[in-house]
């Protein structure tokens, strides 16, 4: 059988490879200084280990920072759940994925990276058009969870192999998707904690300017989870509203908006993909609200609305408000509690007056947009 499992980092070790790290030990050290040191003298260059500001360049200030990093006595390496990290990805692939897939994908993750924050621990699997490819890739994604996780018991291997929706899957019908296992400390044996980002390679393909797009909105969800700290599944959801409307709304505006921000897409990109998803109001049922509407078939309707939902919000409170206030609070306050906050109004309330807002000319409903 072809060995499909094609990590950037070395498989036998249990940890991610962080920023600084270079010798590669899950701790900075001197020396990393020296080996830092020695990049810097060969003229530096775009590398992720020794890129310690994260400004695509290998220089002396990459080399301060990480003097800073010892001297405060602090581990870059260690990944806190919610909290920034300097660890990397990691990245795993069908046999079929060549490394210009990759490099895109790992490109508008460091976009995103960048305008959100970095959080893990992460994992990308990218997924080809193979049956044969993505049944071996499955293999050894089930073998990499019972390495990782000495908490799984034997009969884990059979059951992940076969998982609702699994690479086959994804190889044969495409999509993308995040998926995640928070372990709780207080358990008699602790899971392993990490968020996934599954990339097939259609729907949408690679050559297309959505697969950046979706790319950027998977991260957006990792985003979104990093914020919510409790264990328990039920309450994870309730935090994330089980309906779809405001997680999936949250993270197409934020995959949008910052793609439309990107050098070299087409002025008008945003206000075009924006009237595109306005065409979904079309499909409401009278009287119906766009959270009522579940995940199914007619789960795009709140997917292309709750963007707007956003979008909307946004124009109202403020970017910083959604993006950080909310997500800050979010714990504390509950999800209706911290709406309610940092927002100026209620759930319901804002649901009201966006629904109105839908009966607008699509100008007006466009001149809200950035």
């Amino acid at each position: 059988m072809r060995n499909c499992l094609f990590p950037l980092l070395i498989l036998s070790h249990l940890y991610a490879i962080c920023v600084g790290d270079l010798d590669q030990d899950n701790s900075v050290s001197m020396q990393d200084v020296s080996l830092l040191v020695a990049d810097v003298m060969d003229g530096g260059g775009v590398n992720e280990v020794s890129d310690v500001n994260f400004d695509q360049i290998t220089n002396i200030y990459d080399l301060l920072i990480l003097i800073d990093f010892i001297s405060d006595e602090s581990n870059p390496c260690e990944i806190i759940w919610g909290e920034t990290t300097s660890s990397l990805p990691e990245y795993y692939f069908s046999i079929d994925i060549n490394s210009s897939q990759i490099q895109q994908v790992k490109e508008f993750y460091s976009i995103a990276k960048q305008e959100w924050g970095s959080f893990g621990p992460l994992e990308f699997w990218v997924v080809g058009t193979s049956l044969l490819d993505a049944r071996e890739l499955d293999q050894s994604y089930c073998e990499l969870r019972i390495e990782k996780d000495p908490c799984l018991g034997n009969n884990y291997l059979q059951w992940c192999l076969n998982r609702d929706y699994n690479f086959e899957d994804y190889a044969n019908y495409g999509g993308a998707g995040l998926s995640l296992n928070r372990g709780n400390p207080d358990e008699d044996c602790t899971e392993y904690s990490y968020m996934e980002i599954t990339l097939s390679s259609q729907y949408p393909f690679p050559n297309e300017s959505d697969y950046n797009v979706v790319t950027m909105h998977e991260y957006f969800h990792a985003y979104q989870h990093a914020h919510i700290h409790a264990y328990d599944y039920e309450e994870r959801a309730e935090l994330m509203v089980v309906n779809p409307w405001w997680s999936e709304g949250g993270a197409e505006y934020m995959a949008q908006l910052l793609y439309s921000q990107q050098e070299g897409v087409i002025d008008n990109y945003l206000s075009e993909r924006m009237s595109w998803k306005m065409q979904s109001k079309n499909d409401l049922i009278e009287g119906e609200l766009i959270s009522d509407i579940p995940y199914g078939e007619r789960a795009y309707i709140a997917y292309d609305l709750g963007t707007w939902a956003v979008a909307y919000l946004i124009s109202i409170a403020g970017l910083d408000s959604y993006r950080e206030d909310f997500y800050n609070d979010l714990n504390q306050y509950g999800w209706e509690g911290s709406f309610s906050i940092n927002f100026g109004l209620s759930p319901s309330e804002f649901l009201v007056s966006f629904h109105e807002f839908l009966d607008l000319d699509i100008n007006e409903q466009l001149s809200i947009l950035p």
